[in-house]
């Protein structure tokens, strides 16, 4: 149970902006698996980036190379046979680096063209490096998956067909309306259920590319915000995060908020950040990557089309008494033992959850720490007595069911 969970930043700051020891901000912050400067193929040096894969290493992160000349983009522009050269050329730079992730493929391909075009680059990738996890970027908005650029197929048709041939195992979707309004949280988790169960089968993890700092219409998270995404989004089935986004632009002061601002500062959104990433990490991440989802359902209101969790649900566990909106998930381990997400998904308010069993079949234990401390649930199990854990916005819990 090694795997941290993977958390990860857009970084459009141009090779040179940086020395090696700003990867010890990105740890210090929580981050596990995050882009390196924008380095041009052709006119920066790529040996230059391997200080940061050294200290990456040294402070237990890895990186994806995020280079210009190496992306979908640059195949439609290059062709196929320079796009491999060049490939091939960087990578015998730092090949076999434990620090290095990956390469970075592209954002939000929505052309036939260039949906193609990175399917190409992922096959390229992963044949010269197997070892390696490419990074692709896509649109979350569920229209964008029932247009004819996938070839005739379903997106999860596809998906399926491309993880076969290629080899890739995870993808993020851009989503931000959740930082808007009540219609945008709808919108939201359509998009995480529809792109989870497009990537189960298909055996592809889906991290959620989400909202770290103002953007167009949409709010600064506050520090409630930031775990809200974090825990509804891995509480349905995402598997890692990609914020955007973590340096503010010298020019663009509608993009503000972020955990450095345009000064090299760190904000108040950084330490936001480094505890939301850290506190999940320690507690959970690890534990969630070692397990398999495999439900979820929503109490409150519902959202999307995930069923509401009822009394007939579970059985073990027989009902849940929720004063918010609240997210309720089922995993299992490799060994059959299963386990109980529950998540308060109200943004605003926290509120009490009271959960009870049938202490006849099981115990209900949670966990902390990624299972290495256990807290035997023990609160009241009596309907007509009010008691239980109170969870503040977007707060999480998961509970080991111990079967009798």
């Amino acid at each position: 149970m090694a795997q941290k969970y993977p958390f990860s930043v857009w970084n459009y700051n141009i090779r040179g902006d940086f020395e090696p020891t700003e990867v010890d901000v990105w740890a210090e912050c929580g981050l596990t698996v995050t882009m390196t400067e924008r380095t041009f193929y052709g006119e920066h040096d790529i040996t230059t980036l391997v200080p940061f894969l050294d200290r990456a290493n040294e402070k237990g992160i890895k990186l994806i190379f995020n280079i210009v000349g190496l992306t979908n983009d640059d195949y439609v522009k290059i062709g196929e046979e320079e796009y491999e050269r060049r490939f091939a050329e960087v990578y015998e730079i730092v090949k076999g680096h434990p620090a290095l992730y990956g390469f970075y493929v592209g954002d939000e391909p929505t052309t036939k063209e260039m949906i193609d075009a990175s399917v190409a680059c992922l096959r390229i990738q992963k044949r010269i490096a197997p070892e390696l996890r490419p990074y692709i970027n896509i649109q979350g908005a569920s229209p964008f998956f029932e247009t004819e650029v996938f070839s005739g197929k379903t997106f999860k048709e596809w998906l399926y067909d491309v993880a076969a041939e290629t080899g890739f195992s995870n993808f993020s979707f851009s989503q931000y309306e959740q930082m808007n309004d009540d219609a945008g949280i709808d919108f939201y988790f359509d998009s995480i259920k529809n792109l989870v169960e497009a990537a189960d089968p298909a055996n592809v993890d889906v991290w959620g590319c989400l909202l770290l700092s103002a953007h167009y219409h949409f709010r600064v998270p506050s520090e409630y915000d930031i775990m809200w995404q974090i825990t509804t989004s891995a509480a349905c089935g995402c598997r890692g995060m990609n914020w955007f986004r973590f340096y503010d632009r010298a020019h663009g002061p509608n993009y503000h908020g972020s955990p450095v601002d345009e000064y090299g500062y760190k904000t108040e959104q950084y330490y936001k950040l480094l505890r939301c990433q850290r506190r999940f990490n320690d507690h959970y991440g690890e534990l969630l990557m070692s397990l398999k989802r495999q439900s979820t359902y929503f109490m409150g209101k519902q959202r999307a089309d995930y069923p509401m969790f009822g009394a007939d649900t579970h059985d073990y566990v027989e009902m849940i008494k929720a004063e918010r909106e609240a997210i309720v998930s089922f995993y299992k381990a490799e060994d059959g033992t299963e386990y109980m997400v529950l998540v308060n998904a109200d943004q605003k308010k926290d509120g009490v959850f009271k959960i009870y069993f049938d202490r006849e079949k099981c115990n209900l234990v949670e966990v902390l720490f990624n299972g290495t401390k256990d807290l035997p649930y023990h609160y009241g199990n009596t309907k007509d007595h009010w008691d239980g854990q109170w969870l503040y916005p977007g707060q999480m819990c998961i509970y080991r069911i111990d079967k009798k």
